[in-house]
């Protein structure tokens, strides 16, 4: 499967992004760095990083955008993931090969099969190539983002998640312009139950190679220890964008729905919030979204189970 990701090369990312290029069934032909836990330089420079360490450094580098599509200040959120998105890893300087934003396009139209996207970072950049080629962009398969939260409790306003929030303006122009069923949706409803222990992260780390055991478990301690701070009575972290990147090649281990999706982008109380009809018979709006999947539960053990398996296969096959 050819997957094109767009990151914002946080913590929770690199596991993301690490899963992707270990899976067997996944190719990465592509990454898009762009703006949110993180500066876009310094997305950039982690995703090269990230690439470095699989000996993957000739996937190509998409520089993305750099703040929200309306030009505002982005906000970072360093207590979060660290001022450099690795904790307090400040990763080596990587020479800068990047491709241009029109690569996107070329990735898209160019590929032998269907290309799935996948977005776990904020939206601008794929609203951007939605409003410049919707055409190509609809040739994409699937969509697959990590945003949003119904009916619970946001994790940057009481409301609102973090993707969104950040630009609830790009979002809207997504789902407002993606083919009906494309969207494959992945709100905190589920993604708040990817809890990572420590003692998960040591036994995955155990059976990678010294560099990326110590990456993993040094970066996650850091999130750890927000998430401890934060919420002390939950029994670990979620790695909320690793169930986006799962779900591609593991559809079987998550329950969706059908929903119109709606992005509120013009209060002030209540930017970023993420609305739809669930209850057994929704009224369906009649706009071009009618049909994004939602996915509100997931089979947590057989997730675990297959991450901890996709880290250990590939380092297994290549010792």
């Amino acid at each position: 499967m050819k997957v094109l990701l767009f990151t914002d090369s946080g913590i929770d990312d690199t596991f993301a992004l690490l899963y992707a290029l270990l899976h067997p069934q996944i190719n990465v032909i592509g990454v898009v760095a762009d703006y949110g836990n993180v500066s876009r330089d310094r997305a950039i420079r982690n995703t090269q990083y990230i690439l470095s360490l699989v000996g993957q450094e000739d996937i190509p580098i998409i520089s993305g955008a750099s703040r929200p599509i309306l030009g505002d200040e982005p906000v970072y959120y360093p207590y979060v993931h660290g001022v450099e998105g690795f904790g307090s890893i400040i990763p080596q300087q990587q020479p800068k090969v990047l491709y241009n934003f029109n690569s996107i396009f070329t990735l898209i139209t160019e590929s032998s099969e269907p290309v799935t996207i996948i977005n776990i970072g904020r939206l601008t950049s794929l609203s951007v190539a939605f409003l410049l080629h919707p055409e190509i962009l609809n040739l994409v398969q699937n969509i697959y983002i990590m945003g949003g939260a119904f009916l619970v409790p946001g994790n940057v306003t009481p409301y609102a998640e973090a993707n969104i929030f950040a630009d609830p303006t790009a979002a809207s122009i997504v789902f407002n312009n993606a083919s009906p069923l494309s969207i494959r949706l992945f709100p905190l409803n589920v993604t708040e139950k990817a809890l990572f222990s420590p003692e998960i992260v040591q036994s995955i780390s155990q059976h990678t190679t010294e560099p990326i055991g110590q990456f993993l478990m040094n970066s996650f301690q850091y999130y750890y220890t927000y998430y401890q701070r934060q919420r002390p009575n939950l029994n670990g972290a979620p790695l909320h964008d690793l169930v986006a990147v799962n779900a591609v090649v593991n559809p079987q281990f998550y329950k969706y729905i059908q929903r119109n999706v709606q992005i509120i982008d013009s209060s002030p109380l209540g930017k970023g919030i993420t609305i739809a009809d669930l209850r057994d018979r929704p009224n369906i709006v009649p706009t071009q979204n009618d049909f994004s999947f939602i996915v509100l539960d997931m089979d947590y053990q057989k997730f675990i189970q297959d991450v901890h398996l996709t880290f250990s296969s590939y380092f297994q096959s290549i010792n």
